[in-house]
């Protein structure tokens, strides 16, 4: 069957990829055993029927070639039906029938079985240079179709392009994922051809984003008419900065143009503030807060910042570590009660891998939870349903897995040490010391289940902004399920470029926590960028900490250098309308630190 390749399927061709064979050979050439003459063949994936690897003895290696691309493995024999890669972390298991015949290889969890009498399509009458030609041609008539951004174009190219199979088992799919890479890259522009092979029929390329550092990556694989019969695609970082920038200046030049390009294609809505210490370099904002009303977004508008406020509960908890009121190393039984969580569970859960998210509590997301009136999310309280669990992810302290439940029991247990209701306690202890006066957790708003969406616009105070939702037609809808944002010891909440600017200046400053604590909440224990409460990114010498926040509607990043204070926050009521753009100038910040 055709179809675009999902994410397990990618996981392999990106593990296949990434394996060089081995120049260590074994000391003797394999004995041709009936066995193992019986292994050569093609053998087809159990979902995508498209795919199939092939395999024959090549020396003392078994070679595995995939059909889709070419690439090809040597493994080693671990014995008649096992070979492994040189380092060991991809094997492969041969499997009998009852006839004693090779009938199938399992790799990993997945069984690909042989077929006799597969053979690979070739095109017949062209050389190399015809096939690069023709596969080249369709690459940049895709990429002219996505940088167009309509409907029709897309369509046409996928009735023009798509084998009979793929169009009709993708185009939906590969309509989406279209519009999607276009609002993540506002328009690409060639960048390399990383990969052809022209006995496959099949190509990789890379199409740089002109604006931001973003890339689009995509394959093509032909059938034997010259039809598309494979494609897959996904957007990545580049790991450099797409220009080279040497002053302020140049980098507040050059993001005020990029933001008037984003603006001008509507991939971005929201507002930007970059900052050194508690100087503003440079503000920015566009697009509606409300659409129906033609209310446009302002630099003080108030916008959702999801799980941004994380960093607002970890800084809570710290501060009451200050004060000798709880230690890192408390259980959690110490402070709730088992109607949470049983406390022979509790008792195995510290307080800092609440902060790091290695407690493996879970997270209180759900469907069940989307159903219930936002009334009952008033206190923290109310996410008890939600939270309550009888059995742990896993050991606590022995992986890592984000969580949100993690964070809802901080703020109860700040509720418990302080005495204060969590919202209030972040009021009067951060909010006010930082100057956040345009901050709160209480998000106005939302749609109550049963209530009609546009009922929701109603309720919205004034210089609010509104999640939306782009849809695949260039329309967007109102993103109606704010159980994702209303504001938690987990997430919310809502508060400008300005308040986190100011937020980010007493933190760093020395006003909110010491910087022992703050050392300690900096710090990359895990080696996975994630410390108390807080994203880690950077390096020694140039650390980056800040948090993300996202949700239906809903985008936002917040990004602090301790070293040269330069700070960067980017608010926005698109889906990813932040991320993308907070990415682009963090690594245009780092271009310009010497």
């Amino acid at each position: 069957m055709d179809m675009i390749f999902k994410k397990p399927i990618l996981s392999l061709i990106l593990l296949v990829t990434s394996i060089l064979p081995s120049s260590v050979a074994l000391a003797k050439v394999l004995q041709l055993t009936p066995t193992l003459k019986n292994i050569a063949g093609y053998y087809q994936h159990p979902q995508v029927k498209e795919l199939y690897l092939q395999m024959k003895i090549s020396g003392n290696k078994l070679k595995q070639i995939r059909d889709w691309d070419g690439r090809e493995l040597l493994l080693d024999p671990k014995s008649e039906t096992e070979f492994s890669s040189p380092n060991g972390d991809y094997n492969l298991h041969f499997l009998k029938d009852g006839n004693n015949e090779i009938s199938a290889v399992k790799i990993g969890q997945e069984l690909w079985v042989k077929v006799a009498g597969y053979r690979p399509e070739k095109m017949p009458g062209l050389t190399v240079a015809q096939v690069s030609a023709l596969l080249n041609e369709k690459a940049e008539k895709l990429v002219a179709a996505i940088n167009a951004n309509t409907d029709k174009r897309l369509v046409d190219y996928v009735n023009n392009n798509f084998s009979k199979k793929l169009k009709s088992t993708t185009q939906g799919d590969f309509l989406s994922r279209a519009k999607a890479a276009y609002r993540s890259t506002a328009g690409v522009k060639f960048d390399k051809r990383l990969y052809f092979n022209a006995n496959a029929l099949f190509a990789e390329y890379q199409y740089a984003s002109a604006d931001l550092n973003n890339v689009l990556e995509f394959s093509l694989k032909l059938d034997q008419k010259g039809k598309i019969k494979l494609y897959n695609s996904r957007v990545t970082y580049s790991q450099d900065p797409i220009k080279k920038l040497n002053t302020e200046q140049e980098l507040i030049g050059d993001l005020d143009q990029t933001l008037k390009h984003l603006s001008q294609k509507d991939v971005f809505s929201g507002a930007v503030l970059f900052a050194k210490g508690d100087r503003v370099l440079y503000e920015y904002s566009t697009g509606l807060a409300i659409k129906k009303d033609g209310i446009k977004n302002n630099i003080d508008t108030k916008f959702n910042i999801g799980s941004i406020n994380k960093m607002f509960t970890a800084v809570g908890v710290m501060q009451l570590v200050e004060q000798g009121k709880l230690n890192l190393n408390d259980p959690l039984s110490k402070f709730l009660d088992s109607t949470w969580i049983p406390t022979a569970l509790a008792d195995q859960i510290k307080v800092s891998q609440l902060l790091n998210h290695t407690a493996g509590v879970g997270d209180f997301f759900s469907e069940k939870m989307q159903a219930a009136p936002l009334s009952q999310f008033r206190t923290l309280e109310g996410y008890k349903p939600f939270v309550k669990l009888t059995k742990l992810e896993f050991e606590p302290g022995t992986s890592w897995s984000y969580s949100n439940s993690g964070m809802l029991l901080l703020g109860l247990i700040i509720e418990k040490v302080s005495g204060q209701n969590y919202f209030d306690y972040v009021k009067e202890h951060i909010y006010k010391i930082a100057g956040m006066e345009s901050s709160a957790m209480r998000t106005f708003g939302g749609k109550e289940p049963g209530e009609p969406v546009e009922a929701q616009e109603n309720k919205y105070l004034s210089n609010q902004a509104m999640g939306y939702i782009p849809t695949i037609d260039n329309t967007y809808i109102l993103a109606s399920s704010p159980i994702y944002t209303i504001g938690s010891a987990a997430g919310g909440g809502y508060s400008t470029v300005g308040d986190l600017h100011k937020f980010g200046i007493a933190l760093l400053s020395g006003q909110l926590l010491s910087d022992s604590s703050r050392l300690k909440m900096f710090k990359d224990e895990l080696g996975i960028g994630y410390g108390y409460g807080f994203q880690l990114s950077g390096s020694p010498k140039l650390e980056v900490v800040g948090h993300s926040g996202g949700a239906p509607g809903v985008n936002a990043v917040s990004y602090y250098f301790p070293e040269t204070g330069y700070m960067i926050v980017v608010l926005s009521n698109y889906d990813r309308g932040a991320a993308d753009l907070g990415e682009y100038m963090l690594n245009q910040v780092k271009s310009i630190v010497k």
